[in-house]
């Protein structure tokens, strides 16, 4: 293992962080996708400013991610598949806010299978939302993408009121799923669209699959950082961050998120994968950095923020730096011993856990056909099979 910097994270200043309105109103608030990746340390957070959190989760990954509060007495963890209406119905019961972070997530996952991508990330949505609004349950917050940006052309920042070229199934049912919950709002019911930076760092679950994490992870065990599309641009974003931004748009007053989509990140967060190499390499220096030419990902956009921090106050408060430190340092530590095992990845851990095949379970043609008219925007369009 080759030898890497040992300068610890630095303590974040209290007068750095975004403003949260002081004395909350305790909500009860439904989580689904508790213990996944942002859920996981957004349950913490939520538990800490008093609210009452009811999980509804499937636990692929088990229930380690939300381990340490297992047993707070303002914690509900139900495991089920939020596909099922009858579950939703009874997880509902005396919500005041719902947060849906459930989805398969990831280009590649997403590609493993089409009908469970669009049944999953697309339909239950749509689901979830009737059930909630039918419950006079006002605040939905929806976890989307950045990636709804797409391949883009222009040297610019884009808004969120800039043109969407989506080129992969997962960023099309994240934008279907925007424009349907966009279409329900009303007087009584208010989603707001939360578009995500390339998610780093570490949380309740431990991910491999995301570019920084993963370059880190090559860099320490391996010593050596593979590059591939070097010059694509991409916003990036702390997990903790994310966690954070869903918290501070559930605090906000409803005239500032009612039917508003955010990018949430940062602007100094927009880099290169090759920048990111560079960074990593830095702290590694013991490991080469090899650019493995273009690569297949056609990705290539930088975000503006502008929004989310005039609108919301919400400031992210982890650096680039700050998280592959965090890796490197977990690393180190022993903890994980192969980061090439299928729990840290999404789509290894779907394949090798052989349970996407038994997860479909129907098709509505109102899907497949807002999937047809929304991947329209990308060229060249996205088969999905009827």
């Amino acid at each position: 293992m080759p030898e890497f910097s040992r300068n610890r994270t630095p303590k974040r200043s209290l007068l750095n962080l975004p403003m949260l309105w002081k004395k909350p109103t305790p909500r009860t608030v439904l989580v689904i996708g508790g213990a996944g990746y942002i859920g996981s340390g957004l349950v913490t957070k939520l538990l800490n400013r008093g609210h009452k959190v009811r999980v509804l989760d499937l636990l692929f990954y088990g229930t380690e991610p939300i381990q340490s509060v297992l047993n707070h007495p303002n914690l509900e963890v139900i495991q089920a598949d939020f596909r099922r209406v009858d579950q939703l119905v009874s997880c509902m019961q005396g919500v005041d806010a719902v947060i849906h972070l459930g989805a398969i997530v990831g280009d590649p996952a997403c590609a493993l299978n089409q009908d469970l991508t669009i049944e999953v990330n697309l339909m239950a949505t749509r689901t979830i939302a009737e059930v909630a609004r039918g419950y006079g349950i006002r605040r939905f917050i929806f976890a989307s993408t950045c990636s709804v940006y797409g391949a883009n052309e222009n040297d610019e920042l884009l808004t969120e009121s800039s043109p969407l070229n989506p080129v992969s199934l997962y960023a099309v049912s994240k934008l279907a799923s925007e424009q349907v919950l966009m279409a329900m709002a009303s007087d009584t019911f208010s989603p707001t669209c939360l578009r995500f930076s390339t998610i780093y760092g570490l949380s309740g679950r431990t991910r491999f699959d995301l570019v920084v994490n993963l370059l880190t992870a090559k860099a320490v065990m391996d010593g050596e950082i593979t590059v591939q599309g070097g010059d694509q641009w991409r916003p990036f974003l702390h997990v903790d961050d994310a966690a954070l931004a869903v918290l501070h748009t559930l605090e906000s007053p409803l005239d500032r998120i009612h039917k508003e989509v955010f990018n949430v990140g940062s602007d100094e967060q927009n880099r290169t994968i090759q920048q990111i190499g560079e960074m990593i390499q830095q702290m590694v220096p013991a490991a080469s950095l090899i650019n493995m030419g273009s690569g297949g990902d056609r990705r290539d956009y930088k975000a503006s923020f502008n929004k989310i921090r005039t609108q919301l106050g919400f400031v992210p408060q982890w650096t680039l730096t700050e998280g592959i430190r965090q890796v490197i340092e977990l690393i180190a530590s022993g903890a994980v011993t192969d980061y090439r095992e299928a729990k840290y990845s999404n789509v290894k851990f779907l394949t090798e856990a052989e349970k996407v095949a038994g997860l479909v379970r129907h098709e509505s043609r109102w899907a497949y056909d807002l999937i047809r008219q929304t991947s329209q925007i990308s060229q060249p369009r996205i088969a999905v099979a009827a």
